[in-house]
């Protein structure tokens, strides 16, 4: 028997997309999947489609809980899992046929415990890939982990482009009330994992959505308090490597900053935030520029707001919109 993969999906709020997602799961080459909906007290068709889908295939357990956010919903999922691995889904996404056969061969190949895929990302209609080095296979402990998820072009902090081995979540569960909910967990489990595994083939379908979180318009200092404390954890244990977890905490202060361009808060605290950044890119940019290997659009972005922040919001502006065109 091969080892059983749960596959947990938060449900909420999706129901045009629900059915590409459940069965981009239930067409799976891996076939030995338990396969968990989660329905966080979604109010339209998703607690109905997902029964739906549990009477035709035995693998699908459907969970109907009071809403509490995603957070809550995949706690919920861990705590009723079955299987050797774990893996999440989020609902309105995509995964293509093979991933799970494909991650788990990795993991076996690898004798690793975690094992991470590339994605495309999915704007309307169209389907891209994002920035990302091509035709890369790492075999990875945890400081080279780290040093990989704070440079460009290899792999993040979501949770859905990776299968993990069960005991990384032995006493963890997700924060619940926060967003960017990811971080200071994907960090986590990093530090435990023995060997890691990343091959920059996209199996993942992210859609991009204007009502997601990722793209919504609430700020949480969540992400940057979390990559606070990976870069405490870095220089305690993997000391080698600061300069790679200071970029991470930098570039999360500038998704946080950008988020305050998107939504034009004024309150005294953001401009705080926003000086403080300045300030933290002005000390360490010269260290970045010559360890690190930043594109050129990251490199003039650290330059102008480092130095020239009046001029950087109506840029941002801009490239956002042309960048995420085709989101609805």
């Amino acid at each position: 028997m091969e080892p059983l993969i749960s596959v947990i999906v938060p449900v909420y709020k999706t129901e045009q997309y629900l059915d590409q997602c459940i069965e981009s799961l239930v067409m799976q080459t891996y076939r030995n999947l338990e396969i968990l909906l989660v329905d966080d007290g979604s109010p339209d068709r998703c607690p109905e489609i997902c029964d739906s889908w549990a009477e035709r295939d035995p693998r699908i357990r459907v969970i109907h809980k009071v809403n509490a956010g995603a957070s809550s919903a995949r706690n919920t999922g861990l705590d009723l899992a079955k299987g050797d691995y774990l893996a999440f889904v989020d609902c309105d996404d995509w995964i293509h046929c093979d991933t799970y056969e494909w991650l788990i061969n990795n993991l076996k190949k690898e004798h690793a415990d975690l094992a991470i895929c590339s994605e495309f990302q999915v704007f309307g209609k169209s389907i891209r890939r994002p920035e990302k080095k091509e035709n890369v296979y790492l075999v990875m402990n945890s400081e080279e982990a780290f040093k990989r998820i704070n440079s460009i072009g290899y792999f993040g902090v979501g949770v859905w482009d990776k299968l993990y081995a069960r005991h990384l979540f032995d006493h963890l569960r997700f924060p619940e009330g926060r967003i960017c909910e990811d971080y200071l967990l994907t960090y986590t489990v990093l530090d435990r994992a023995r060997t890691i595994v990343y091959d920059s083939t996209p199996k993942y379908y992210y859609r991009q959505r204007a009502g997601s979180l990722t793209h919504g318009k609430e700020i949480d200092l969540w992400s940057v308090q979390s990559t606070e404390k990976m870069l405490a954890l870095v220089r305690e244990k993997y000391p080698l490597i600061e300069i790679y977890a200071v970029f991470g905490y930098v570039i999360s202060r500038l998704g946080v900053y950008d988020l305050l361009l998107r939504t034009g808060a004024r309150d005294p605290k953001w401009r705080a935030f926003k000086k403080e950044t300045s300030k933290i890119i002005r000390k360490y940019y010269s260290e970045l520029a010559s360890v690190m290997e930043i594109p050129f659009s990251r490199r003039l972005q650290l330059l102008l707001v480092g130095w020239c922040s009046r001029i950087y919001a109506p840029i941002f502006r801009l490239f956002y919109r042309w960048k995420h065109r085709g989101i609805h």
